[in-house]
């Protein structure tokens, strides 16, 4: 179950992801990429971090320092901004309910198919959708090789 901070962290990003339509010239699916491998998103990660709040300014000036083309590219689709603002919000909620890095939960579930599920799932309730991707998720692993599960493996027993 999430608390205040954890809420209100998640409300920054769905705020992050919402802005980012406008404010860069990339597709919604190249920002997304970028932002979930980002340096900024690795310290919001850190449980030790929650209560380090950002702001969307900063936020911004880190990814476009980290990632300047997004300043610079003007190709490619926007995702609706409701979409858009769940996808920032269940990123970052499943991130903080599942002790999970958004690069990990970005790989195994890439933004076109949340856009894709967006008509169910953003009707759930947050936890009970974090489960549902996490069963998601679950049932693509078969596909993975034996040194990806390891490695996850010992990411988690790192923490």
């Amino acid at each position: 179950m999430m608390n205040i901070s954890t809420q209100i962290m998640c409300e920054l990003q769905s705020e992050v992801f919402a802005e980012s339509i406008s404010r860069y010239g990339v597709s919604s699916l190249y920002f997304i990429m970028r932002y979930m491998n980002s340096e900024v998103t690795k310290n919001m990660d850190n449980k030790n971090d929650y209560y380090n709040y950002y702001s969307k300014a900063y936020i911004f000036s880190e990814l476009e320092k980290e990632y300047p083309s997004l300043l610079t590219k003007k190709e490619g689709n926007k995702i609706p901004l409701p979409v858009m603002k769940w996808i920032g919000y269940i990123y970052r909620a499943w991130s903080y309910l599942q002790d999970k890095d958004s690069s990990r939960l970005y790989k195994f579930l890439k933004a076109e198919r949340l856009v894709s599920l967006y008509n169910t799932y953003h009707t759930f309730g947050i936890d009970y959708c974090v489960e549902r991707l996490e069963e998601l998720v679950e049932q693509d692993r078969p596909q993975m090789s034996d040194f990806e599960r390891f490695k996850e493996i010992k990411l988690r027993l790192s923490k």
